[in-house]
């Protein structure tokens, strides 16, 4: 034991028993006094009670007993009293207590009692005659409570003394074996960490004197034992290094050299040995240039690595190297200095990689581009020429099949003429897909930005698939919600597309049922976009679930067996799903086997503002609809509910004069064969599957027949025609009959018609049938410069592929001339095979007015004309007035 730990016991004792004295006496005297006093306070409050109560007790004064202990048990500190008589029954008694489990021990102090109560008892005599007894508890709680507190502050207090005592005898301590214990922990530092610790000195004392030399002695032995430490870890590692990289190096299957600044080989491992062929002690102190490139030395990788190892830089070539047999390979070398601790360069490091695999993999890799560069070229221009050769000979043929549809035939030649011209526009649509594929596969086609109305778009891809489906009797119809925006901007011509081939599978793989074509929008205005959901409903045959997701692969169907029922080339959808990702949408499909498909997908397009609303157009008009099946009735509800009409659906014809409602308009739907009574007293719009298939009835004379599907615009048009009221500007003129018309001015116009194929020019006569006598028809360029130098025309129509000299060569040379001659120019319209967006935009950068993609519709060669009259009539008037 320490003298320090010694005294700290020694006097902590001594002070612990002098405490313990004091605090015992203290407590006992202050116990005692206190109770003292409590126990005279009782005997006084005993006799007063006796006193007060020795009448009341004698006369059995209940209430003034009552109103007694009342009173005392007002004193807070009496807790309870009980008056009793001689016999001790209890007479009045009153208690502050929460419950009455109090049990009293009259023989107990005031320090003795648990429950804080001190029980008091005393007899009420008279002449030392027993008239009756008091018994009453008085609260000692405060005693108590002072006891606790006296004897916990004691407590306190002397602890506190001998932590203090404690404190100052261990600072006594302390004071004498500090700087000793210092010098003791700083040695066992010393032997454990080493030198270099020292020990805090205070004072100028013996003791003080030998700590500094201590502290002097670790500090020497520390510089010292830091040197030795210092050089012995820095061979360590620098050992450690060495053969870590000898190993690598050596392990390496590249070749690694080291030189010295010269160039001389110092060091090589053993993959040099294995590739060149060299014994490591046959190359030794040999320059390392004559050795890698031999009599390559001239060449550009020999001069680059020279020039590093003069300049000791870092360089990297790939060069062809000889081994020690003269049998060449392709390697990559690299070249870089190594440099000492001074930053001096002391010698050169050289890897030699052998890349003759991958050299030659890069090789077959190069030629392989290069012939999949030309078979992509050469194939884009065989589709292209296929595209011109085939689109050529088919103007012809529907061109002609179309006019000879025109003309009187009997019913053997017009099923003839139809499948020529049906077969020949199947051959169309194949190689237009065939193309489309192609260019989505080259990824080689874009959308293209312009305003197209998404209602028109979507009625005229239902209405060109209505001659099939009338084939098959199926019923179509069109869904597309009133309150709609269909005001558009992007690419409609794409979008029709896809609808299209959509729709075309709808009619092939639906033999009974319907076609629906549902068009629903969200609008996001705080972005300026919406979303159209395009969904085409059918009860065709229906897709196993196992074969959903191969559909959209190319050239695949879900019977591919070579007997299958459907034909087709299985491009459709691959091309609906690939203009679709164009479009940011994916196509979605839901199918049952023998139970129909819905194909649905979403595209985004900018939203173009409020359009033109036909919101009560019809308010409070009464319309009656006939025949009408489940399918359009839903459409019918929206249609009119969206013009606030009246609707009521009857069964036939005669219920309309048999009701009390007088109805303003009827629409019946019909089939081709059966007529209407001609008892109807309102007008009648009849709705037909196809208007030039229905059998012609008497009664049909008084009625407004529209196709199947319905158009919402068209129905709406008819019935505000059959209301006698002004028709809304956006309701367009009906497609049922609608044709563009010459107008008269155009036949006082020349116009020049160039193709180098008589059959062609044959069609285009045909078409303009009426304009002929002003039309003039050339089979090369160079008559139609030379008839222009003699007597310029109005309109010219030219092939673009022609021999010698194409359409594009001499609309720029037409050009040339006009600008030379102060000539008008005239209007140009350009016709071609070629369909590509390319094709197009060549065409209006040599000058074109316009261009027409062959086989040529009559529609579009019609409105074509019209267009450049009005164009050249605009332009002769300006001049004339100028």
């Amino acid at each position: 034991m320490s003298f320090r730990l010694k005294t700290i016991i020694g006097i902590a004792l001594i002070e612990l028993v002098l405490l313990a004295i004091l605090v015992f006496s203290g407590l006992n005297w202050l116990r005692g006094s206190n109770e003292q006093q409590i126990e005279l306070d009782g005997e006084l409050l005993s006799s007063t009670f006796a006193i007060a109560t020795r009448d009341a007790i004698i006369s059995t004064d209940l209430a003034n007993l009552n109103a007694f202990t009342q009173d005392a048990i007002a004193n807070k500190n009496i807790v309870y009293i009980n008056v009793k008589n001689d016999e001790g029954r209890l007479l009045a008694g009153a208690s502050s207590l929460p419950d009455d489990k109090h049990t009293p021990n009259y023989d107990q102090r005031p320090s003795e009692s648990e429950d804080d109560i001190y029980d008091i008892r005393t007899n009420v005599v008279i002449d030392e005659w027993k008239v009756g007894e008091i018994e009453f508890g008085l609260n000692v709680s405060s005693f108590n409570a002072l006891l606790y507190n006296a004897q916990k502050y004691a407590v306190a207090i002397a602890a506190l003394e001998i932590v203090l005592v404690a404190l100052f005898s261990l600072a006594f301590g302390s004071l004498l074996t500090k700087q000793l214990l210092k010098l003791q922990t700083g040695a066992k530092r010393i032997s454990e960490n080493g030198p270099g610790d020292t020990v805090p000195v205070k004072g100028n004392d013996e003791v003080a004197q030998v700590t500094r030399a201590f502290n002097d002695m670790s500090i020497a032995l520390d510089h010292s034992y830091t040197e030795i430490s210092h050089e012995k870890n820095r061979y360590k590692v620098l050992a450690d290094q060495n053969m870590m990289l000898a190993e690598i190096v050596e392990q390496s299957h590249e070749a690694i050299l080291v030189t010295n600044k010269e160039g001389k080989i110092q060091r090589v491992n053993h993959a040099f040995s294995k590739i060149f062929g060299y014994k490591e002690d046959g190359i030794l102190n040999k320059r390392i240039m004559p050795l890698l490139f031999r009599q390559s030395m001239d060449t550009s990788p020999a001069h680059c690595i020279s020039d590093a190892i003069e300049n000791a830089s870092i360089a990297m070539v790939k060069a062809q190297c000889l081994n020690h047999e003269n049998v060449a390979f392709w390697t990559e070398i690299t070249v870089f200095p190594i440099k000492n601790y001074s930053g001096n360069v002391e010698r050169l490091a050289f890897i030699v990689r052998d890349v003759t695999d991958n050299h030659e993999f890069e090789t077959k890799l190069k030629e392989a581009v290069t012939r999949a560069e030309s078979a992509t070229k050469a194939k884009s221009e065989f589709l292209a020429n296929m595209s011109h050769e085939i689109r050529t000979p088919m103007n012809g043929i529907i061109g002609m099949s179309d006019m000879l549809q025109e003309t009187p035939l009997n019913r053997e030649q017009q099923g003839f003429t139809d499948i020529i011209n049906s077969s020949a526009r199947d051959l169309l649509y194949l190689l237009n897909d065939i193309l489309d594929f192609s260019k989505l596969e080259a990824q080689k086609l874009s959308l293209q930005e312009e305003y197209f109305c998404l209602r028109k778009v979507v009625e005229e891809t239902m209405t060109m698939i209505s001659i099939d489906a009338a084939k098959k009797d199926l019923m179509l119809a069109i869904d597309i919600d009133p309150a709609l925006k269909t005001e558009a901007y992007g690419d409609g011509f794409r979008l029709r597309q896809i609808l299209n081939n959509l729709l075309v599978n709808a009619v092939k793989f639906t033999e009974h049922g319907y076609i629906k074509l549902i068009v629903t929008g969200s609008e996001d205005l705080a972005k300026n976009r919406v979303d159209y959901t395009f969904c085409i409903e059918d009860s065709g045959i229906g897709i196993p679930e196992s074969k959903i997701n191969d559909i959209t692969t190319a050239f695949q169907q879900v019977d591919g067996t070579t007997s299958r029922r459907y034909e087709g080339t299985g491009l459709g959808l691959a091309i609906t799903q690939r203009l679709l990702t164009l479009f940011n949408g994916t196509l979605h499909i839901e199918s049952k086997e023998n139970h129909g498909s819905q194909f649905w997908f979403t595209i985004r397009l900018p939203l173009l503002g409020e359009n033109r609303s036909t919101k009560f157009a019809l308010d409070g008009k009464n319309i009656a609809i006939i025949n009408a099946d489940p399918l359009h009735r839903a459409i019918f509800n929206r249609y009119f509910a969206h013009w606030c009409a009246n609707i009521q659906y009857l069964n036939n014809p005669e219920s309309i004069s048999k009701g009390q409602t007088r109805y303003d308009v009827a629409i019946v739907l019909l089939s081709n064969n059966v007529s209407l009574p001609p008892s109807i007293t309102c007008p009648v719009i009849g709705v037909t599957p196809h208007i030039e298939d229905r059998t012609p009835h008497t009664d049909d004379a008084g009625i407004t027949l529209i196709s199947k599907p319905i158009r919402m615009h068209v129905l709406l048009r008819e019935v505000l025609h059959a209301l006698n009221q002004k028709p809304l500007p956006m309701l367009e003129p009906s497609s049922d009959s609608y044709r563009p018309k010459f107008p008269d001015k155009i036949k006082k116009m020349s116009i020049v018609v160039v193709d180098d194929i008589s059959y062609n020019r044959e069609v285009i006569r045909v078409y303009l049938s009426e304009l002929e006598p002003n039309i003039q028809f050339l089979s090369n360029a160079q008559q139609a410069f030379e008839q222009y130098k003699h007597r310029p025309f109005d309109i010219l129509l030219t092939d673009v592929s022609m021999p010698d000299r194409d359409g594009y060569e001499l609309t720029q040379q037409l050009r040339r001339y006009e600008h030379e001659h102060q000539i008008p120019p005239a209007s140009i319209v350009g016709l071609s095979a070629h369909a590509g967006r390319q094709d197009f935009n060549r065409a209006i950068e040599a000058g074109m007015d316009s261009y027409l993609t062959k086989p040529i519709v009559r529609e579009d060669l019609t409105e074509a004309l019209i267009k450049a009259c009005r164009a050249r009539q605009a332009l002769l008037a300006n001049n004339a007035q100028s």
